[in-house]
Protein backbone atom coordinates (compact mmCIF):
# COMPACT_ATOMS: atom_id res chain seq x y z
CA UNK A 1 0.00 0.00 0.00
CA UNK A 2 3.05 2.22 0.38
CA UNK A 3 3.04 3.08 -3.34
CA UNK A 4 -0.74 3.37 -3.66
CA UNK A 5 -1.99 6.94 -3.92
CA UNK A 6 -5.52 8.19 -4.49
CA UNK A 7 -5.84 11.45 -6.41
CA UNK A 8 -8.79 13.82 -6.59
CA UNK A 9 -9.12 16.06 -9.65
CA UNK A 10 -11.40 19.01 -9.03
CA UNK A 11 -12.83 20.28 -12.31
CA UNK A 12 -14.56 23.63 -12.81
CA UNK A 13 -16.87 23.86 -15.83
CA UNK A 14 -19.02 26.47 -17.51
CA UNK A 15 -22.57 25.29 -18.18
CA UNK A 16 -23.72 25.77 -21.77
CA UNK A 17 -27.21 24.32 -21.44
CA UNK A 18 -29.81 23.99 -18.68
CA UNK A 19 -29.58 20.46 -17.28
CA UNK A 20 -31.89 18.74 -14.77
CA UNK A 21 -30.34 17.03 -11.77
CA UNK A 22 -31.41 13.60 -13.06
CA UNK A 23 -29.21 14.09 -16.14
CA UNK A 24 -26.13 15.56 -14.44
CA UNK A 25 -24.17 12.33 -13.93
CA UNK A 26 -24.67 11.36 -17.57
CA UNK A 27 -23.57 14.79 -18.83
CA UNK A 28 -20.46 14.81 -16.65
CA UNK A 29 -19.49 11.30 -17.79
CA UNK A 30 -20.00 12.38 -21.42
CA UNK A 31 -17.68 15.33 -20.77
CA UNK A 32 -14.98 13.03 -19.35
CA UNK A 33 -15.47 10.56 -22.21
CA UNK A 34 -14.96 13.39 -24.70
CA UNK A 35 -11.67 14.25 -23.02
CA UNK A 36 -10.53 10.62 -23.11
CA UNK A 37 -11.43 10.45 -26.79
CA UNK A 38 -8.83 13.05 -27.70
CA UNK A 39 -5.98 10.55 -27.37
CA UNK A 40 -5.82 7.14 -29.07
CA UNK A 41 -4.38 5.37 -26.03
CA UNK A 42 -6.95 6.90 -23.71
CA UNK A 43 -9.73 6.13 -26.17
CA UNK A 44 -8.65 2.47 -26.13
CA UNK A 45 -8.73 2.61 -22.33
CA UNK A 46 -12.22 4.13 -22.40
CA UNK A 47 -13.52 1.49 -24.82
CA UNK A 48 -11.83 -1.47 -23.13
CA UNK A 49 -13.67 -3.99 -21.00
CA UNK A 50 -12.99 -4.42 -17.29
CA UNK A 51 -12.62 -2.00 -14.41
CA UNK A 52 -11.63 1.55 -15.26
CA UNK A 53 -10.89 2.25 -11.57
CA UNK A 54 -11.95 5.87 -11.55
CA UNK A 55 -15.14 7.51 -10.37
CA UNK A 56 -16.68 10.96 -10.48
CA UNK A 57 -19.11 12.98 -8.42
CA UNK A 58 -22.06 15.07 -9.42
CA UNK A 59 -21.93 18.84 -9.14
CA UNK A 60 -20.99 20.01 -5.66
CA UNK A 61 -23.26 23.03 -5.90
CA UNK A 62 -26.95 22.56 -5.05
CA UNK A 63 -29.72 24.10 -7.15
CA UNK A 64 -32.97 24.25 -5.17
CA UNK A 65 -35.10 23.77 -8.27
CA UNK A 66 -32.87 20.86 -9.37
CA UNK A 67 -31.96 22.59 -12.65
CA UNK A 68 -28.32 23.43 -13.36
CA UNK A 69 -28.27 26.69 -15.26
CA UNK A 70 -26.79 27.78 -18.56
CA UNK A 71 -24.16 30.46 -17.97
CA UNK A 72 -23.24 29.37 -14.45
CA UNK A 73 -20.07 27.72 -13.19
CA UNK A 74 -20.09 24.37 -11.38
CA UNK A 75 -17.57 21.98 -9.85
CA UNK A 76 -17.24 18.20 -9.78
CA UNK A 77 -14.50 15.77 -8.77
CA UNK A 78 -12.85 12.74 -10.36
CA UNK A 79 -10.92 10.25 -8.26
CA UNK A 80 -8.37 7.70 -9.47
CA UNK A 81 -5.25 5.85 -8.34
CA UNK A 82 -3.43 6.03 -11.69
CA UNK A 83 -0.89 8.81 -12.11
CA UNK A 84 -1.03 8.63 -15.93
CA UNK A 85 -4.81 9.05 -15.93
CA UNK A 86 -4.54 11.82 -13.36
CA UNK A 87 -2.02 13.78 -15.43
CA UNK A 88 -3.95 13.28 -18.65
CA UNK A 89 -7.34 14.39 -17.28
CA UNK A 90 -5.81 17.31 -15.39
CA UNK A 91 -4.26 18.61 -18.60
CA UNK A 92 -7.05 17.73 -21.05
CA UNK A 93 -10.34 18.57 -19.34
CA UNK A 94 -9.79 22.36 -19.21
CA UNK A 95 -9.59 22.19 -23.02
CA UNK A 96 -12.63 19.92 -23.41
CA UNK A 97 -16.12 20.99 -24.43
CA UNK A 98 -19.44 19.28 -25.13
CA UNK A 99 -22.82 20.70 -25.99
CA UNK A 100 -23.59 20.83 -22.27
CA UNK A 101 -20.44 22.07 -20.56
CA UNK A 102 -17.02 23.56 -21.17
CA UNK A 103 -13.95 22.91 -19.04
CA UNK A 104 -12.27 25.89 -17.36
CA UNK A 105 -9.66 24.68 -14.86
CA UNK A 106 -8.58 21.60 -12.93
CA UNK A 107 -6.69 21.24 -9.67
CA UNK A 108 -5.35 18.09 -8.00
CA UNK A 109 -5.67 17.03 -4.38
CA UNK A 110 -3.87 14.06 -2.83
CA UNK A 111 -6.13 11.96 -0.60
CA UNK A 112 -3.99 11.00 2.41
CA UNK A 113 -3.74 7.45 3.71
CA UNK A 114 -5.57 7.29 7.03
CA UNK A 115 -7.66 5.09 9.25
CA UNK A 116 -11.09 5.08 7.61
CA UNK A 117 -14.02 4.73 9.97
CA UNK A 118 -16.79 5.01 7.39
CA UNK A 119 -17.32 5.52 3.68
CA UNK A 120 -20.59 6.82 2.33
CA UNK A 121 -21.90 7.38 -1.17
CA UNK A 122 -22.41 10.89 -2.50
CA UNK A 123 -24.01 9.59 -5.69
CA UNK A 124 -26.36 6.60 -5.95
CA UNK A 125 -24.63 3.22 -5.99
CA UNK A 126 -25.77 0.92 -8.78
CA UNK A 127 -26.15 -2.86 -8.76
CA UNK A 128 -26.99 -4.28 -12.19
CA UNK A 129 -29.31 -7.28 -12.28
CA UNK A 130 -31.12 -8.78 -15.26
CA UNK A 131 -34.38 -8.21 -13.40
CA UNK A 132 -33.53 -4.54 -12.81
CA UNK A 133 -33.45 -2.91 -9.39
CA UNK A 134 -32.24 -5.22 -6.60
CA UNK A 135 -34.91 -4.62 -3.95
CA UNK A 136 -37.59 -7.27 -4.22
CA UNK A 137 -35.27 -9.43 -6.34
CA UNK A 138 -32.48 -10.47 -3.95
CA UNK A 139 -32.09 -10.67 -0.18
CA UNK A 140 -30.31 -7.86 1.61
CA UNK A 141 -27.56 -10.29 2.66
CA UNK A 142 -26.81 -10.95 -1.02
CA UNK A 143 -26.71 -7.21 -1.69
CA UNK A 144 -24.13 -6.86 1.11
CA UNK A 145 -22.12 -9.75 -0.32
CA UNK A 146 -22.07 -8.19 -3.78
CA UNK A 147 -20.66 -4.95 -2.34
CA UNK A 148 -17.73 -6.88 -0.87
CA UNK A 149 -17.20 -9.07 -3.95
CA UNK A 150 -17.13 -6.06 -6.25
CA UNK A 151 -14.70 -4.21 -3.97
CA UNK A 152 -12.33 -7.19 -3.84
CA UNK A 153 -12.30 -7.52 -7.64
CA UNK A 154 -11.43 -3.83 -8.04
CA UNK A 155 -8.70 -4.04 -5.41
CA UNK A 156 -7.17 -7.11 -7.11
CA UNK A 157 -7.11 -5.29 -10.44
CA UNK A 158 -4.95 -2.61 -8.79
CA UNK A 159 -2.76 -4.43 -6.23
CA UNK A 160 -2.92 -8.05 -7.36
CA UNK A 161 -4.04 -11.22 -5.59
CA UNK A 162 -4.59 -11.44 -1.84
CA UNK A 163 -6.36 -13.60 0.73
CA UNK A 164 -10.11 -12.98 0.69
CA UNK A 165 -10.62 -14.25 4.26
CA UNK A 166 -11.44 -10.95 5.98
CA UNK A 167 -14.41 -8.72 6.80
CA UNK A 168 -14.70 -5.49 4.81
CA UNK A 169 -17.42 -3.71 6.75
CA UNK A 170 -19.12 -4.21 10.12
CA UNK A 171 -22.39 -2.48 9.32
CA UNK A 172 -24.29 -0.93 6.45
CA UNK A 173 -26.95 1.77 6.57
CA UNK A 174 -29.17 2.62 3.59
CA UNK A 175 -29.56 6.41 3.49
CA UNK A 176 -32.59 6.74 1.18
CA UNK A 177 -36.14 5.51 1.68
CA UNK A 178 -36.96 5.27 -2.02
CA UNK A 179 -34.64 4.32 -4.91
CA UNK A 180 -32.88 7.26 -6.57
CA UNK A 181 -33.29 7.62 -10.33
CA UNK A 182 -30.62 8.95 -12.69
CA UNK A 183 -30.84 9.19 -16.46
CA UNK A 184 -28.51 7.19 -18.72
CA UNK A 185 -28.99 6.55 -22.45
CA UNK A 186 -32.69 7.42 -22.34
CA UNK A 187 -33.50 5.12 -19.44
CA UNK A 188 -33.70 5.71 -15.69
CA UNK A 189 -31.32 3.67 -13.57
CA UNK A 190 -32.23 3.14 -9.91
CA UNK A 191 -29.61 3.22 -7.18
CA UNK A 192 -29.14 3.78 -3.46
CA UNK A 193 -27.02 5.84 -1.14
CA UNK A 194 -25.52 4.00 1.79
CA UNK A 195 -22.91 4.16 4.52
CA UNK A 196 -20.41 1.41 5.33
CA UNK A 197 -18.75 1.11 8.73
CA UNK A 198 -15.32 -0.22 7.75
CA UNK A 199 -13.87 -3.12 9.71
CA UNK A 200 -10.76 -2.67 11.83
CA UNK A 201 -8.30 -4.85 9.92
CA UNK A 202 -5.45 -4.04 7.54
CA UNK A 203 -7.03 -5.42 4.38
CA UNK A 204 -10.40 -3.73 4.96
CA UNK A 205 -8.62 -0.42 5.50
CA UNK A 206 -6.58 -0.87 2.33
CA UNK A 207 -9.63 -1.68 0.24
CA UNK A 208 -11.64 1.19 1.73
CA UNK A 209 -8.86 3.54 0.60
CA UNK A 210 -8.97 2.04 -2.90
CA UNK A 211 -12.76 2.53 -3.00
CA UNK A 212 -12.21 6.25 -2.56
CA UNK A 213 -10.78 6.12 -6.09
CA UNK A 214 -12.86 3.42 -7.74
CA UNK A 215 -16.24 4.00 -6.12
CA UNK A 216 -18.51 1.20 -4.91
CA UNK A 217 -20.52 -1.33 -6.94
CA UNK A 218 -21.01 -0.66 -10.67
CA UNK A 219 -21.13 2.15 -13.23
CA UNK A 220 -18.50 4.27 -11.48
CA UNK A 221 -17.20 5.97 -14.68
CA UNK A 222 -20.84 6.94 -15.25
CA UNK A 223 -20.95 8.68 -11.85
CA UNK A 224 -22.49 5.95 -9.72
CA UNK A 225 -21.15 4.96 -6.31
CA UNK A 226 -18.79 7.92 -5.76
CA UNK A 227 -17.87 7.91 -2.07
CA UNK A 228 -16.61 10.18 0.65
CA UNK A 229 -15.11 9.14 3.97
CA UNK A 230 -15.00 9.76 7.69
CA UNK A 231 -11.58 9.21 9.19
CA UNK A 232 -10.94 7.86 12.68
CA UNK A 233 -8.21 8.57 15.18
Amino acid sequence: MENLQVYQINCIVYMMKNTPLTHVLEKISNFIDTGLGKNDKMLDFHESRGFKNYSHSGFKEIEKDKIYKKGKIYTFSIRCADVVLREYLTKTLPCTSTGTMKGIITTVKFIPKMYIEKIYTLTPALLKLEAGYWRGEIDFSIFEKKITENAIKKAKSIIGEFDKDFVLFKDIKILNQKPIASRYKNISLLGDKFELCIADNEKAQQIAYILLATGVLEGNPRGYGFVNYKSGN
